[in-house]
């Protein structure tokens, strides 16, 4: 049981160092002059974009305007770049010697929307905040 309250810390652990990475490279570009988006279909006839740093609603529409159009019409001098872009790196941490088939399925608990942070925090020992940062 060690070995996999091990793995899920490890987990977390690299998750956390990948998402503060993807920030790291998200605000460079916008230091650079970029502004990093994120957004697309959010159902079949319906789309939003957003400003990654701040969430405010950059441009939403629907079957009117197709969304390349008005991303075109906002940034003609192609300085949006979508956060999908930066090609976030996928947790991978170092195993402590579980099967790789069990480390995917705890990756999976982890991953769930529906895993409370509190579960995750009492099978590791971590405070509660910690497991919902690094998530």
């Amino acid at each position: 049981m060690d070995l996999v309250r091990e793995y899920v810390r490890r987990y977390l652990v690299a998750q956390r160092e990948a998402d503060l990475s993807l920030a790291d490279a998200a605000d460079k570009l916008k230091a650079d002059g970029h502004r990093i988006i994120d957004g697309g279909q959010t159902s079949q006839t319906t789309w939003k974009y957003t400003d990654w740093h701040t969430g405010e609603v950059i441009a939403s529409g629907d079957a009117g305007m197709s969304d390349d159009e008005a991303l075109d019409a906002l940034d003609p001098d192609g300085t949006f770049i979508h956060i999908d872009n930066l090609a976030p790196q996928r947790a991978r941490p170092d195993n402590p010697g579980i099967p790789h088939s069990l480390a995917g399925a705890l990756e999976d608990w982890v991953d769930l929307l529906t895993t409370p942070d509190e579960d995750i925090a009492r099978f590791v020992g971590w405070p509660v905040a910690d497991v919902a940062a690094a998530r």
